[in-house]
């Protein structure tokens, strides 16, 4: 065969792509002006700060990035000179081999200006967390209902409140489906490699990843745990060139960041929501947890991506119930499993749309309602409330869904060689 010269790019073509990213630095000047212009107005972003705090004490200042100065730094920054007793200690507990991924943000010296960034680079990883739900789920929505969930899964008080404390647990849902996507499409060493950025945040995905590594091993698909095993030797290896001595001080920080009492556990609403059976209700809730998880987990074996996408966002809205200690902007990890409900609603009911609307508009008021309470008011009881809501709505409606999810519609051809 011939060689057959490339088509030249137009005059024509030149512009409009031209134009198009001249609209897209200016959309994104925009967003970055916002947000750096809200992080003058809004405190917070206590999670950002410890992360950024602790690159730009290794950077410059050539001083333990696991110190109570870090720690001491960013309270400062979050609560003002005089911090709280009892408020977060923010201990920096990300480990030094994935502390690097804060090294270009750690440049900016103003403050304000560098959350306003971090903050859109969050909100690109969060609009790309829903648009990879959408893929890996295999949902395609209206026109109309894509923009409805588009805003939703931005402005939920859930994701806000994740935007503006500048959590990574964004990016780690994000790891998460980009995870079970290179796994179903067959990139096993691909999938390893993500694997190996998802290590922190333990009390948020640490049940998630044991179900993988299970559904791994069953599969005995071993490609995965070498790209991940190869991956992490190169990256503690590297890291202990650049700083040989983190592991310990590392470790102290971890359990003195175990030992601090800040965060919301399950254990402590119940307690606080219903003084006399709490302890036997969280003692239930635990137990049913647990018995649900291992059930389902052993499930998938060898079963179809329907089932292990369904098991997964399972496991990610139950492991808050559980006791673990958290914070409420973590539960924007749950989303991939609100994204399966409304999925399985549009397709399933013939006033999908219309339930799927409704069901997405309840989702975006309830949890603002309760919040909006909680601050007027100043009752604990609502917050709590706001806590409970995510994970069980997520629990709930999975359930509600798991047939409908679990059984798609067969094809035509399908059922034409059912009746052979």
């Amino acid at each position: 065969m011939g060689y057959q010269k490339r088509r030249s790019i137009t005059s024509r073509e030149i512009g409009i792509l031209g134009l198009i990213s001249l609209v897209v630095v200016i959309i994104a000047s925009i967003l970055v002006g916002a947000n750096i212009a809200l992080s003058r107005k809004v405190p917070g972003g206590g999670e950002f700060f410890v992360a950024r705090e602790g690159a730009r004490a290794f950077l410059f200042e050539h001083t333990e990035p696991y110190s109570g100065t870090v720690a001491s730094l960013t309270q400062e920054l979050v609560y003002g000179r005089i911090a709280n007793y009892g408020e977060n200690p923010y201990f920096l507990t990300i480990p030094f081999f994935l502390l690097p991924l804060y090294f270009p943000i750690a440049l900016i010296s103003e403050n304000a200006v560098a959350r306003g960034i971090w903050m859109f680079l969050d909100e690109i990883a969060l609009y790309g967390m829903a648009l990879l739900c959408l893929q890996v789920i295999g949902w395609r929505p209206s026109r109309f209902l894509l923009i409805f969930y588009s805003l939703v899964s931005i402005f939920n008080y859930y994701s806000f409140a994740a935007l503006l404390e500048g959590t990574p647990v964004i990016l780690l849902g994000l790891l998460y489906l980009a995870i079970l996507f290179t796994y179903f499409i067959g990139h096993d060493e691909l999938t390893g490699m993500l694997l190996v950025l998802t290590l922190f945040k333990w009390e948020v995905g640490s049940l998630f990843l044991v179900l993988l590594l299970w559904k791994i091993f069953v599969d005995k698909r071993w490609r995965v745990f070498y790209g991940f095993g190869m991956t992490l030797l190169i990256l503690i290896t590297l890291s202990l060139l650049i700083y040989p001595g983190w592991i310990y001080p590392f470790m102290i920080a971890v359990l003195a960041n175990a030992r601090a009492q800040f965060g919301i556990t399950s254990t402590a609403v119940f307690l606080h929501l219903y003084p006399t059976y709490g302890h036997i209700m969280e003692l239930a809730v635990t137990l049913l947890g647990i018995i649900i998880l291992v059930y389902e987990g052993a499930t998938i074996g060898r079963s179809d991506v329907r089932r292990l996408i369904w098991t997964a966002c399972l496991t990610l809205a139950v492991t808050p119930l559980i006791g673990f200690r958290t914070e409420i902007n973590n539960l924007v990890v749950l989303f991939p499993g609100l994204t399966l409900i409304f999925a399985a609603t549009t397709d399933r009911w013939r006033t999908g749309y219309w339930l799927t609307g409704l069901l997405l508009v309840i989702f975006l008021i309830i949890p603002w309602s309760l919040f909006v309470r909680c601050y007027m008011l100043q009752d604990q009881r609502f917050n709590d409330y706001l806590f409970l809501f995510y994970p069980l709505f997520t629990i709930f409606g999975l359930y509600w869904t798991r047939w409908w999810f679990m059984s798609p519609p067969r094809t035509w051809l399908e059922q034409i060689r059912s009746t052979d």
